[in-house]
């Protein structure tokens, strides 16, 4: 059961040096174990100490330079804030470079302590006291200058502030503690509001949920002028566009994945060739997720010349290995016709007990399939399964390809 800490327990806590070198020093250990060792350092709060150091050794990947730092956070904080490696390769596309922000929902600040490195002047409100606080208590840690940050309501404060260069929202995507994925649900509503939004700024850039259908995002914001689909290490974590002050005919789309060593992007073509399709072939080629949700699979696949299984999946097919594809690539084995009663001789011959399932337009999911053949997850195996333009269902025994 994760421990409630407030704000000034953490922060007073990580600026007391017997405390903070006790933190340092138990950084890597259990801290199920450490909790338990009261006898051991009667001296120091166990419960609420190694509640902080749970968080903090999670941040080691998401947040390394505040982990280095020791920053203050809590467990909503910690599980609501960008990632450092989204968040500074946000503010490298936003085009901050001297301008004035208001960040109308600054959370704990990494999207701050990353703009701070471009904009001249950040505006930051946040109305939770206690995220407020360790925020403010993270930037001190940076020595930032460049931000100011206000215990406010957002949309309060800009209605008496004068016009900035960008306004930034996070729309608070669990408002009662349950995840929301309707925009005009999230707190604050920025439909609601977009009158007086966009009178405060000639470029407006949301934070969207990864569950946010993007055709729906599209029609309820027309002044989109572009969209971001951004991945850290594989998994899709936000949709950002950025909005005008002027509806906007041609939207730039863009897939990003930041990876542990190399980020890369692929951005909808103006032109793209229609695919061939086919079900045969040497390697199957499923796409990464950023480029899925943000719809440029079969772009991409044309990028890369690629075969078409069907309409509605999202594997590609082809005769050839394509180096450094953004997304997984497969060299088959075996293709085999959906008929469960010959799978299950085949997987048996094959001594193939676990296998990894993956399921693209397809009638059964991942999970009764592996109840279906009695398998159990993992391996070197995958099993792709999928319908083709014909409607005829296909398994492909596949081994990944790295």
């Amino acid at each position: 059961m994760q421990i409630l800490v407030q704000s000034k327990t953490i922060i007073d806590g990580l600026c007391n040096e017997t405390i903070s070198k006790f933190i340092k020093a138990h950084l890597k250990e259990d801290v199920k174990t450490l909790a338990l060792a009261t006898k051991k350092y009667p001296n120091i709060n166990l419960q609420v100490i190694s509640s902080l150091i749970s968080v903090l050794q999670k941040a080691e990947i998401k947040l390394p330079e505040h982990y280095k730092k020791l920053g203050a956070f809590n467990q909503k904080s910690f599980e609501q804030s960008t990632s450092e490696a989204v968040a500074n390769y946000k503010a490298s596309i936003m085009s901050l470079d001297n301008k004035t922000i208001i960040n109308l929902t600054g959370g704990i600040g990494i999207d701050d302590w990353a703009m701070a490195k471009h904009a001249s002047k950040i505006d930051s409100c946040e109305i939770d006291p206690d995220i407020h606080a360790m925020a403010e208590y993270n930037l001190s840690l940076f020595n930032i200058k460049n931000v100011n940050r206000h215990l406010c309501d957002g949309i309060e404060y800009i209605k008496t502030h004068e016009a900035v260069d960008i306004l930034y929202i996070d729309p608070d995507r669990r408002p009662t503690s349950a995840k929301v994925f309707k925009i005009d649900d999230c707190e604050p509503d920025v439909l609601k509001h977009w009158p007086l939004l966009i009178k405060k700024a000639k470029h407006i850039w949301l934070k969207l949920s990864p569950m946010a259908d993007i055709s729906y995002v599209l029609k309820l914001f027309p002044n989109t002028t572009e969209l971001y689909v951004i991945a850290w290490l594989g998994e899709v974590k936000e949709i950002l566009i950025c909005c005008s002050d002027t509806p906007c005919s041609e939207v730039k789309k863009v897939a990003i994945n930041i990876g542990s060593k190399n980020v890369w992007r692929f951005e909808e073509p103006k032109t793209s060739k229609s695919l061939p399709f086919s079900h045969t072939g040497q390697y199957i080629y499923e796409p990464n997720k950023a480029i899925i949700k943000a719809g440029l699979s079969a772009h991409y696949a044309s990028h890369c010349q690629l075969n078409m299984i069907a309409t509605n999946s999202h594997f590609f097919i082809a005769d050839f290995l394509v180096p450094n594809f953004y997304g997984r690539s497969f060299i088959i084995l075996e293709r085999l016709a959906y008929k469960p009663k010959v799978i299950k001789v085949y997987l048996k011959l094959n001594n193939i007990a676990k296998a990894n399932i993956t399921t693209r337009n397809f009638k059964e999911s991942a999970d009764e399939l592996k109840t279906r053949f009695r398998l159990k997850d993992g391996g070197e195996t995958y099993l792709c399964f999928t319908m083709d333009q014909q409607e005829q269902s296909w398994l492909y025994h596949c081994h990944q390809i790295f």
